[in-house]
This record gives C-alpha cells, sequence and structure tokens, in this order.
C-alpha cells in the first residue's frame, strides 16, 4: 500500500506569476526614490506583492519603493511597498517578500509577468 499522497494547493488570493525574460526591476529604501538601486532581480510578481534578490539585508517591515519596468514600456511603474521577510541566500545576497501598498493592475501584471504554464 502506497500512502496518500497530498497534493498542496496554491491558497494565494493573488498567485504569483515569474517575470518575464527582459522586465528590469528596482528597488530603494524609503518611499521617495532616493538611493542606491539595491535589487539584483525580481523572481516573482503577483497583483499584491513581489519576491526579489537585494544586494543588502532590508528590514522586516521597512518601507521600500519598487520600480517595474516591463518590455516595451517606456516608463517604470514605481509603487511603494513594505518588506514582510527576508533571508540570506547561500551567495551572500539576500531574498525579500515584499507587499505593496496599493495593488498592481491587471494589465501591468499581464504586461511584467508570464501567463502560468507559459
Amino acid at each position: 500500500m502506497h500512502p496518500e499522497r497530498t497534493v498542496k494547493k496554491n491558497r494565494r488570493a493573488n498567485p504569483r506569476r515569474a517575470p518575464k525574460s527582459s522586465t528590469r526591476v528596482t528597488c530603494r529604501r524609503g518611499t521617495l526614490g532616493l538611493g542606491p538601486n539595491l535589487a539584483l532581480s525580481l523572481l516573482d510578481v503577483s497583483e499584491t506583492g513581489a519576491r526579489l534578490l537585494v544586494k543588502e539585508p532590508l528590514a522586516t517591515g521597512q518601507e521600500i519603493e519598487l520600480g517595474l519596468l516591463a518590455p516595451g514600456a517606456l516608463r517604470e511603474s514605481t509603487l511603494p511597498a513594505l518588506v514582510v521577510w527576508t533571508l540570506e541566500t547561500a551567495d551572500g545576497a539576500h531574498c525579500a517578500g515584499v507587499q505593496f501598498q496599493k495593488r498592481l493592475s491587471y494589465a501591468a501584471l499581464l504586461a511584467l509577468g508570464r501567463l502560468p504554464g507559459a
């Protein structure tokens, strides 16, 4: 007899999407758009948040400004966000989960992320 396999369901209200290969991201401390860009890469994005790699550690609860530039777009979308969690990666970078203070529009999400299964 085989034990029953449980299938983990994605219980997120807003599923994550992998970014399109030419999507660009910037991350700056605070919400004024000042300071160095800490972003290394965008790992995934949803209507309510994102997961990204950054050069320096960010504190949980810290306000940041995230800039997202979709492929073919002329202007980046800037979104204030809160850091929800962080962890250090094996290579010394830091992975951070952020929650947008204002939802990303569905049209912007389509421009930034790949469709599931694509």
